[in-house]
């Protein structure tokens, strides 16, 4: 018997969805993970999510567009989009291996994560992510302020002073 087929939490895709993948994709693709949700699928391709929902449809969602998000404790997968402020969350009823992809495919758009503190007590995370889905694409930097933290116009200056200095520092 096949060890690594006896130990292995990932499960044959499903025709259905592997060919719900390929025709929104138009042609073969290869699935990192995938997991049932209560409607449909979640599928980690190496540049992007699809939420495919029961009826063939899929929605996008590029791994360099996920602010932040991540398993919880009720087995729902929860993410934020950077681009909308959009909060989605999917319950998984089978999560195979998918938290664990979902992790490694947003983490591997990070090219540079440092926090910065502007005044005590204050932090705003500044970031230089890239787009897994077009390569050719420039770097996308970004600060987020920590929980707590306003934006207000000093540390919005005291931010872009850090960030214009971080873009000159690293130069990607």
């Amino acid at each position: 018997m096949d060890a690594v087929k006896l130990f292995s939490r990932k499960g044959k895709v499903p025709d259905a969805l592997a060919a719900t993948v390929s025709q929104h994709v138009g042609g073969a693709v290869r699935i990192l993970a995938w997991a049932a949700t209560s409607d449909g699928y979640l599928v980690a391709l190496p540049d992007r999510m699809l939420v495919a929902g029961g009826e063939g449809e899929c929605e996008e969602v590029g791994w360099h567009d996920i602010l932040h998000g991540g398993y919880t404790d009720q087995g729902n997968l929860r993410w934020e989009r950077m681009s909308t402020g959009e909060v989605s969350e999917e319950h998984l009823t089978d999560p195979q291996s998918f938290p664990e992809a979902f992790r490694e495919r947003v983490e591997s758009t990070f090219l540079l994560q440092q926090v910065v503190t502007p005044f005590p007590g204050r932090h705003v995370t500044i970031t230089a992510r890239r787009n897994l889905m077009d390569p050719q694409q420039r770097v996308m930097w970004t600060a987020h302020p920590a929980r707590g933290t306003r934006m207000d116009d000093e540390t919005l200056a005291f931010a872009e002073t850090e960030l214009a200095r971080l873009r000159a520092e690293y130069a990607f």
